[in-house]
């Protein structure tokens, strides 16, 4: 079986903290997993947290080295271009077909900015790796999945990228995931409106006549179950009821407000669940659904949940196919000081 591969984030952030956590408590997957990331970190990390259980699998030995000082909780252009570097290897590998998926621990993007100006986040770098500039994000909590039309952008720009052609995209994409990943044969997809009471029949906005009305006609013409458009605080309710099999919103804080709401738990250690999926590109892409957690960074609060529920849904959708050559570490398939 090919690896997993698994990035391990920000030097500074929470990614070292909640993959060593992970590790330590794999859960069962049918694929090999590969943490991509400077050993030195992992190593100082599972030191100062007293992780001293072994950790289940494979360090990618190859991997870029990280140049810069340790402070964790602190925003560094080193830590920045060192987990771009790791996420690019990952990517590669798996283009390459050495590996099964990439499985994402969080960067920072300001860090990642100062050494790649313009970076918006994992999503569109890698998409634009694969030869997709606008990938599609979707977010997957259990049976809850919704796909977005735009994510990293101003809300005018989110507005303007709303139009026919991407909405089909995003719901021709939407399906085919829903039909692999709950093995139904025709999915129910509620489409959001952009406007309040999704735009009133134009009262409050002509977005949803103009341009959200033709794409779900276009879809339904394409026998895809699409319904809409929808005022996007009765869609999410009827998802969360199983009207629906998935939504389509249409801008980034309209999906992700109301998933991270359900998704996560926040006490005096974050419980956070949830997991970034890349819709519509060649390879296979999960990740947390939550940032680099600086102000809890290597503090042994962070909770490795949603990069858990990465792995499997990883696990779960990835083809089975023989392990090719790939370069482990040489002290074989346990990570211990």
């Amino acid at each position: 079986m090919k690896p997993i591969l698994i990035t391990i984030g920000d030097p500074n952030g929470i990614g070292p903290e909640i993959c060593l956590k992970l590790m330590a408590k794999a859960p069962k997957t049918r694929h090999p997993v590969i943490l991509v990331g400077d050993t030195n970190v992992l190593d100082e990390c599972k030191e100062i947290l007293k992780i001293n259980k072994t950790i289940k699998c494979g360090i990618y030995a190859d991997s870029v080295p990280f140049k810069g000082k340790l402070q964790p909780g602190k925003l560094s252009k080193a830590a920045g271009a060192a987990s771009l570097a790791w996420v690019r290897q990952a990517t590669e590998l798996v283009q390459a077909g050495y590996a099964a998926a990439v499985v994402t621990a969080p960067l920072c993007k300001e860090a990642v900015e100062k050494t790649l100006p313009g970076f918006q986040g994992h999503t569109e770098y890698i998409g634009e790796m694969c030869g997709d500039k606008e990938p599609v994000l979707a977010l997957v909590h259990g049976d809850w999945v919704v796909a977005h039309v735009s994510t990293h952008v101003s809300l005018a720009e989110a507005i303007k990228k709303a139009k026919p052609e991407r909405i089909v995209k995003v719901g021709k994409l939407l399906n085919d995931f829903l039909i692999k990943y709950k093995g139904i044969k025709k999915p129910r997809i509620g489409v959001a409106g952009i406007n309040p009471h999704a735009g009133e029949n134009g009262l409050f906005g002509k977005e949803e006549t103009l341009n959200i009305m033709p794409a779900v006609k276009r879809l339904r013409a394409m026998k895809i179950n699409a319904v809409g458009p929808l005022p996007a605080d009765v869609v999410f309710p009827q998802l969360g009821g199983k009207v629906f099999d998935g939504v389509i919103a249409m801008y980034h804080d309209q999906g992700h407000v109301v998933t991270k709401t359900l998704a996560f738990n926040l006490g005096k250690v974050r419980k956070v669940g949830g997991v970034n999926t890349t819709l519509g590109i060649p390879i296979l892409r999960t990740s947390v659904d939550h940032g680099t957690g600086f102000d809890i960074a290597w503090q042994n609060k962070a909770d490795p949940s949603s990069l858990r529920d990465a792995l499997l849904l990883a696990d779960k959708i990835s083809t089975s196919d023989p392990l090719n050559c790939i370069c482990l570490n040489p002290d074989g398939p346990d990570y211990q000081d």
